[in-house]
């Protein structure tokens, strides 16, 4: 019976066995090689084809190997970067990849680690390259765009050779070196008080002119206007003339008493002949 047991036991095992070795399942994001003695029988479920399932190979001849069919993507660590202007900065950049031919990468790094390095060492060389031929103000602000495009190009052409696309290339950060950050801020500080200073000088002379011009303005308005006053008032006062006396009067008496004053005066006095007759007699 012990003997009978053993052997359903090592069927049991060994038929287990072969369905492992023969069966093997591609999930919806991996691609699969099929290798056989190292020589490639087929790719399954690569880029741009949905061949997800349960699949066969030959057991203990055939073997599977796994690649990741999803994007995938690294950050590189800090560089030294210096720019074609000597200064130097440290930037931090990131790169998103997928391996479409599963396999040309088995061939070239065999494991998707080593794939990455690979990668990892492309980038570098990329952003030396491409950052190296450029001033640093480009790369901060002003071509920062452009300079990612060209990285990525340039990375993509050659991680072709490894059978992998590149998809994006990023620089997430790009400062000066702590010793020369004071320096470079200060020269933008003194450039932006020229500037602020250049300014300032345009628009006092810009106030000057408009200041004469508004001057000029209200004078010749004001002279018009007491023009046209003066001829109001004569062609009044030749038609009234005790209007015309009494309205002299009103003014005289409006800009000699200030409010509040005392005065003590006769008032037979001629000036105040109107305080004692509307008339003025």
């Amino acid at each position: 019976m012990n003997r009978l047991a053993l052997i359903i036991a090592g069927a049991a095992f060994g038929a287990l066995l072969l369905i492992s070795n023969t069966f093997f399942i591609v999930g919806q994001t991996q691609q699969a090689i099929v290798l056989q003695f190292g020589e490639q029988q087929r790719v399954i479920n690569r880029v741009g084809v949905n061949q997800p399932g349960l699949y066969m190979k030959a057991p203990f001849v055939q073997s599977v190997v796994m690649f990741d069919k999803r994007n995938l993507g690294f950050t590189l660590a800090e560089q030294l970067i210096v720019g074609s202007d000597q200064e130097r900065l440290v930037v931090d950049a990131f790169a998103r990849y997928r391996i479409i031919d599963p396999l040309r990468f088995y061939q070239q790094v065999t494991f998707e680690e080593r794939g990455q390095q690979r990668l990892e060492t492309i980038l570098e060389s990329a952003l030396r390259q491409t950052l190296g031929a450029v001033r640093t103000n480009e790369i901060i602000s002003t071509r920062r765009s452009e300079l990612m495009r060209i990285i990525a190009r340039q990375m993509d052409a050659e991680a072709r050779g490894l059978g992998v696309q590149v998809i994006d290339v990023r620089i997430r950060q790009a400062d000066l070196v702590t010793e020369v950050q004071e320096r470079v801020f200060e020269r933008m500080r003194t450039e932006r008080q020229r500037v602020a200073a250049e300014i300032r000088a345009n628009g006092e002379r810009q106030k000057v002119g408009i200041v004469a011009e508004a001057t000029e303005k209200s004078q010749k308005t004001k002279g018009e206007g007491d023009a046209r006053r003066a001829e109001l008032f004569a062609g009044s006062f030749g038609r009234d003339p005790e209007f015309a006396g009494f309205y002299r009067a009103m003014q005289a008496y409006e800009k000699s008493i200030p409010p509040g004053t005392q005065m003590v005066v006769p008032p037979e006095g001629e000036f105040f002949r109107y305080m004692r007759d509307k008339d003025g007699r």
